[in-house]
């Protein structure tokens, strides 16, 4: 600034700074040589400098009317610094309004708390707080809800879970029971907008669940085969739930983990299956061995029944044989009985001698001098003949 008055003194111009030799000196008046100029005259021109000093920043100041005076503007800055601040101001307000919505994720666009559109991924513009608000939420993140067991906390902060984990089974029995829900969000703005605290009704809503199917379900179908049907069914009833809610959430997986009798009778509830576990093996022996008996039993019953059947009618046979044997021999009995005695006699003797190893000798026969036949080699060894 002092070379700008410097410059105007040299050029002896007036312009905002008027002239610079002071009051009543002319511009052809010659000048005084500087070192001539006495001290009190010094002080005058200083004076004049800081005077058309502030005669120059108040009209710099103060615009083209010059109605503002210098001690205003220590208070208020003029106008157009003014502007330009706000508008800066403004500008940097609305960049604000830029964000950038990830792929896996969808964010929810709100005027004055209100629900205003659903931005995607990539990068999305609302006007800024306070008018406008964005709520992001991942749509692609697997979210699980533990219950009974803790997977994050260690040994030393072990929690209590018998209130979540003890459940009573349809036919009233105990089972505590470890599980895992896995959920997504499906709808974010039913997610934001309908339920206030998602993860506590999520928890609520699944514990419910667990213990209506378990109610239904028996302890033995339960601790067994019946777990991968228990899961299906509460993930039905779940995900039906949630719907009703309205809560904009969907059910991935239901994950039993465990299954057992409470631990402080679990040991008498182990001995209460092995002793059902060998009732049921000793009656699958007994049916075995029943299955195997009978029909065996049957099978000799039929057979004795036919050889009975086969016998009876070999006597039936029999009997009428004999019957029209004898109406046979009766009949030539009649006709000649001499003749039918005397054979039926021999017919009789027969049998009678066929398997004796005996001789018999007429005694008129003997005296004739009749060697009968004698079998030496079977008389020799024949035990009866040596016995006698």
């Amino acid at each position: 600034m002092l070379k700008l008055f410097m410059n105007s003194k040299n050029n002896s111009s007036q312009g905002p700074w008027g002239q610079w030799s002071g009051s009543g000196e002319n511009k052809g008046q010659k000048q005084e040589n500087p070192k001539s100029k006495k001290p009190q005259q010094s002080k005058n021109d200083l004076d004049d400098f800081l005077k058309k000093a502030d005669d120059f920043f108040k009209k710099l100041f103060s615009g083209n009317n010059g109605k503002n005076s210098w001690n205003n503007f220590s208070q208020k800055p003029p106008k157009s610094i003014i502007g330009i601040f706000i508008l800066g101001f403004i500008f940097l307000w609305l960049l604000t309004g830029i964000f950038k919505v990830d792929s896996d994720e969808n964010a929810v666009v709100l005027y004055f708390g209100k629900f205003y559109s659903i931005a995607t991924p990539g990068l999305n513009y609302h006007i800024p707080h306070p008018f406008g608000q964005v709520i992001k939420k991942s749509v692609t993140t697997v979210n699980s809800e533990e219950f009974g067991f803790s997977s994050s906390s260690s040994k030393s902060e072990k929690k209590n879970f018998d209130a979540e984990s003890l459940m009573l089974t349809g036919d009233e029995n105990i089972v505590d029971i470890e599980f895992q829900i896995q959920w997504q969000i499906a709808d974010i703005r039913d997610f934001i907008f309908n339920i206030a605290e998602p993860n506590q009704a999520i928890r609520k809503a699944s514990e419910g669940a667990m213990r209506e199917i378990i109610a239904r379900t028996p302890i033995a179908s339960a601790l067994a085969d019946g777990k991968a049907k228990i899961e299906a069914e509460v993930k039905d009833l779940l995900q039906q739930t949630l719907d009703s809610y309205g809560a904009g959430v969907r059910i991935v997986s239901v994950q039993l983990h465990r299954v057992d009798p409470p631990s402080q009778v679990i040991d008498a509830f182990r001995d209460v299956q092995t002793a059902k576990a060998d009732k049921e093996k000793e009656i699958n022996q007994a049916q075995s061995y029943a299955k195997d008996i009978i029909p065996r039993a049957r099978g000799a019953a039929s057979q004795l029944k036919e050889q009975s059947e086969a016998y009876a009618q070999e006597v039936v046979t029999n009997s009428k044989g004999e019957a029209e044997r004898f109406l046979s021999i009766y009949n030539q009995y009649v006709k000649a009985k001499q003749v039918t005695k005397k054979r039926i006699y021999l017919e009789t003797m027969e049998k009678i001698y066929h398997n004796n190893d005996k001789i018999f000798i007429d005694k008129s026969a003997a005296k004739s001098g009749v060697m009968p036949y004698f079998p030496l080699n079977e008389i020799s060894s024949s035990p009866k003949a040596e016995s006698k």
